[in-house]
């Protein structure tokens, strides 16, 4: 990875290059930022040109051998540290193992010996202690970066011995042209990814090339345009298959909900995009600002029919739902009361 690969995040590629380019890097850095933001391909573009043999003013060369190495993950002296499978926290045996007992070692063919730790907030306190002494006192060599979303899960003395850069939200436009340019996606889906991303490049490039997020846009849809319309019976069935998906999704992934979790995030996020649609049409009818462009007869309809006070209603309810969701309230009688909601109000 180079930093010319990354849209966005300007600031913190600036600040990582400047510090290869000077020599006045830190050996502690916490990346943090929302999954998809962009953590990793950060960390590996700092780490690549550290430990490039010819780097530029920009980047990595690309073409030396530590580059290839760094390219592709077989570099000797980048080292990942993750949790073990099946384990929800990062040990102290993990932080021991793969860099307290190793940093002394010096490199075995590059300037730096870098360990990159995902998910760090994962870290337990003991692991935590155990990696502090490091950042304390650590070899001339040594790097680590700290990837989390959750910074603020640190002990305050790890926060205060390292560089936090955090990511930040790159704008609907540029996530829009990647997806068109680099992924092919066509113009009217890039559009409803890139704003259904929320400015989080890795998220929208995931949605974009997923079969399972068109099958869930397509669900809600298909329940927005025909909500009005229900019947008691019909909503039934329609809690019943998104239940039925979770269902199968345990038997078949032998997970926990946490996929199932993120179907519902998705459902409850595209139906706000609908009727956000729904919105806007009925207050500048301007098919130009529709997220739902193939479906816009049917936004056009909606628009006539729904009062803003019925739409303000639905997206209140919406916010509800999230709340029971969150209280552990029975799932199939919160999706009902939303479903009867939208009914109601699509009339």
């Amino acid at each position: 990875m180079s930093f010319a690969e990354i849209v966005g995040q300007e600031d913190a590629k600036s600040l990582l290059k400047n510090a290869v380019n000077t020599g006045k890097h830190s050996h502690a850095y916490i990346f943090s930022g929302e999954k998809g933001s962009g953590k990793m391909m950060l960390a590996e573009a700092f780490a690549a040109m550290l430990q490039c043999e010819n780097p530029s003013a920009d980047d990595a060369c690309g073409e030396c051998h530590c580059c290839k190495q760094s390219l592709s993950h077989n570099n000797p002296d980048i080292i990942y540290v993750s949790r073990e499978e099946g384990k929800s926290n990062i040990s102290v045996d993990v932080i021991r193992e793969k860099i307290v007992n190793d940093v002394d070692i010096k490199p075995y063919s590059n300037k730096f010996k870098i360990y990159i730790v995902e998910e760090a907030e994962r870290m337990n306190p003991q692991a935590q202690n155990a990696i502090l002494k490091t950042i304390e006192e650590p070899p001339e060599y040594a790097i680590i970066i700290l990837l989390t979303a959750n910074h603020n899960a640190f002990l305050q003395t790890i926060l205060s011995r390292c560089v936090l850069i955090q990511t930040k939200t790159v704008d609907t436009a540029s996530i829009r042209n990647i997806l068109q340019t680099k992924y092919e996606t066509v113009d009217y889906q890039a559009e409803m990814v890139a704003n259904f991303a929320q400015g989080n490049v890795g998220k929208a490039i995931a949605l974009a090339t997923d079969v399972s997020f068109s099958e869930v846009k397509d669900k809600v849809v298909s329940i927005c345009k025909r909500a009005g319309r229900m019947d008691e019976q019909q909503i039934a069935d329609e809690v019943k298959d998104i239940k039925a998906a979770n269902e199968s999704d345990k038997k078949a992934e032998d997970t926990d909900a946490e996929k199932f979790q993120g179907f519902v995030e998705q459902m409850l996020d595209l139906i706000t995009l609908w009727y956000r649609d729904v919105l806007l049409y009925k207050a500048t009818l301007n098919d130009n600002l529709l997220l739902f462009k193939e479906d816009a007869f049917d936004i056009h309809e909606q628009a006539q029919h729904c009062s803003y006070s019925g739409l303000n209603h639905i997206i209140n309810e919406i916010a509800e739902t999230r709340a029971r969701l969150n209280a552990n309230v029975n799932f199939e009688l919160t999706i009902m009361l939303l479903i009867q909601a939208l009914k109601e109000n699509s009339k």
